[in-house]
């Protein structure tokens, strides 16, 4: 009987083992069949996908033609084809739509500067990321070159920069032009680019005599702009003063509006204040008003700090986008800093201010715009340059950075994965900022408008509605 029952307890053993091998194999035939059936589907969505794309590519291409007809801007290509940035392709494309503007002093408009390396952290290795700057938004361009940029991401430090700019006099018709390259009407006196005439500074004189704080209950001819300046810039002088001990320094800032944050540190702690203006009209205000020294006007091609003294602290007003030669003005910094003296950078702008689709890439980094960063990125291209960070934090979309000069610069280059993603970020920028361009501007980009719609569906950055209208996504 116990065998029996022995082998009556294996022959059921075996019966349960085969049920679950044909349990095994039937789950694994079924995943097979399963996976199989999802690799079809995503291999039929991308199909349908992207014959959708090529449907609407084509309806695009079919329209743009209309509409050029129509503009009688027939000549405009849009190629079927992708391009590759930075090609020569897109400086055919803007000569094609800008007015031709002979220049009596063409010679001028050779000057160029071609940058072999990062002007922070001398790193070669780069991605351009967008083509153009603002000028290709406007009909002030002052040749068909320049609004060609070439901005790159940086694989060093991670800033983006220009690795074409104009020097020379180039960079001096564009200073002189102010109003026409960055699309502004300086009516505010402290921005205000012309030489000044006798009438300006008796008018100057005449809105000055009130002093700074002019009260509402009293309306009358004023300069309200030294106000605001001064009411925007306190709150620097208070984060000067907790951080450092100012009592007594010697103090340069590097293009001040109206030289409030040297006034309020003269007036607090007794520093001796040096202004470095680029326009007259900012030199004549400061010294009526408050009597602050200054320099020349600035030379943003060829800086220097024309002072024999060295300084405590520097203070600088947007400097770092602005500087032609960025590793000439950081060297020049540095120079004119005592060992361990301080450089404070405010009103930067953080590249958040496009790259979270909020404003235009191309309509921000305006043709005087030739670097712009993040926060790290910024901190390490001041490192490089022989910088330890104090403090570094930001406000309404721009940054403020206090340093320390050092002698052994340390610093370590962005990583591979953050500088993947912010070339990826600027790449979205760049095709959210072409495809917003005005309608009447579209011709501009002809060269590149079918290949930046196709990456920009694939990307997510736009995407056509029910209608086969192209539509940007939020970002």
């Amino acid at each position: 009987m116990p065998e029996k029952l022995s082998s009556e307890l294996r022959r059921l053993e075996r019966a349960v083992r085969a049920v679950e091998t044909f349990g095994e194999e039937t789950s694994k035939r079924q995943r097979h069949e399963v996976e199989n059936l999802r690799a079809e589907v995503g291999a039929l969505r991308q199909e349908t996908r992207e014959r959708l794309l090529q449907y609407h590519l084509q309806l695009g291409r079919l329209s743009e033609v209309v509409n050029l007809r129509d503009e009688g801007q027939l000549g405009a290509r849009v190629p079927t084809e992708p391009e590759s940035a930075g090609g020569e392709s897109h400086g055919r494309a803007l000569s094609a739509s800008h007015d031709e503007r002979p220049d009596p002093a063409a010679s001028h408009m050779a000057d160029w500067l071609e940058l072999p390396a990062c002007p922070a952290c001398r790193t070669a290795e780069r991605t351009i990321v967008c083509e153009w700057n603002k000028l290709v938004l406007l009909d002030t361009a002052p040749d068909e070159q320049a609004a060609r940029y070439d901005y790159a991401v940086c694989h060093g430090c991670g800033i983006l920069y220009a690795t074409r700019r104009p020097v020379g006099m180039r960079y001096r018709h564009l200073m002189d032009n102010f109003e026409d390259v960055i699309d502004k009407d300086a009516r505010n006196p402290l921005l205000n680019p012309h030489p000044l005439t006798d009438g300006d500074r008796a008018h100057y004189r005449r809105l000055i005599a009130r002093g700074v704080f002019v009260s509402d209950h009293e309306p009358g001819a004023s300069l309200p702009a030294v106000l605001r300046d001064r009411m925007e810039n306190a709150g620097h002088v208070d984060l000067i003063g907790s951080l450092l001990n100012p009592r007594g320094a010697r103090v340069l800032e590097v293009r001040p509006r109206a030289g409030t944050i040297l006034e309020g540190l003269r007036r607090h702690y007794g520093a001796d204040v040096h202004a470095m203006p680029i326009w007259e009209s900012q030199q004549f205000i400061m010294r009526e008003l408050y009597g602050i020294p200054s320099s020349s006007l600035i030379d943003f091609d060829g800086f220097q700090v024309p002072f024999d003294e060295p300084f405590d602290l520097i203070v600088c007003n947007h400097m770092f986008n602005h500087a032609v030669r960025l590793d000439g003005f950081l060297e020049a910094m540095r120079r004119a800093l005592r060992p361990g003296g301080h450089l404070y950078l405010y009103n930067e702008i953080d590249d958040s201010e496009f790259l979270d689709g909020g404003q235009s890439m191309i309509a921000t980094m305006n043709p005087l715009h030739l670097q712009a960063s993040d926060r790290r990125s910024l901190v390490r291209a001041l490192a490089a340059a022989g910088f330890d960070p104090v403090f570094v934090t930001g406000r309404h979309k721009r940054n403020l950075c206090l340093v320390r000069k050092t002698e052994h610069p340390q610093w370590t280059p962005v990583s591979s994965d953050e500088r993947a993603g912010r070339i990826a970020a600027y790449c979205r920028a760049r095709d959210r900022a072409v495809l917003r361009a005005p309608q009447r501007l579209r011709s501009r980009f002809g060269g590149v408008w079918a290949a930046t719609v196709e990456r920009a569906v694939a990307s997510g950055v736009a995407r056509f509605d029910e209608h086969g209208e192209l539509r940007l996504v939020k970002a």
